[in-house]
């Protein structure tokens, strides 16, 4: 192949390539992009409080998750996975996180589905967590220069 020919299919393929990174980044929006898309939500989300709040933000975490670069899926994955495990022994239990209170349970909650949702509400509060929380938030304001929370 000579040299011209060499140099056109470079152009062509770079083109090619080039093309297929706006089309990609037109139909994914970028992390901070996502950040930013939920963050009224979430701040009105925590600021509101309640017992299901920390059920209430799961969507939007789902979401930035889904976004997340490669640096922090793994703290995405510990949150996101961690709520949904209290939210499945609540699920299981048939318990409403709203009303849930751990210090007087529901009558008929047996001890296995109150030890469950005790459990995974301890994963929730662990330093693991909280620590995983705490790396997302420093991300959002490193990177997106924007907290996660307005």
């Amino acid at each position: 192949m000579t040299r011209r020919r060499l140099l056109v299919l470079g152009v062509l393929v770079g083109m090619v390539v080039g093309a297929g990174w706006v089309v990609w980044d037109r139909t994914h929006p970028s992390y901070c992009e996502v950040v930013a898309d939920h963050q009224t939500e979430l701040a009105d989300i925590t600021s509101a409080g309640g017992p299901g709040a920390s059920f209430k933000v799961l969507a939007a975490y789902r979401d930035l998750r889904a976004a997340a670069p490669d640096d922090i899926e793994d703290e995405w994955d510990r949150v996101v996975g961690r709520l949904e495990a209290l939210e499945e022994a609540l699920e299981d239990a048939d318990v409403d996180p709203e009303t849930y209170d751990p210090d007087s349970p529901p009558a008929g909650l047996d001890a296995d589905h109150r030890a469950a949702i005790e459990g995974a509400a301890r994963e929730v509060g662990s330093d693991t967590t909280v620590g995983a929380m705490g790396e997302l938030e420093q991300q959002a304001l490193d990177v997106c220069h924007t907290p996660l929370t307005q």
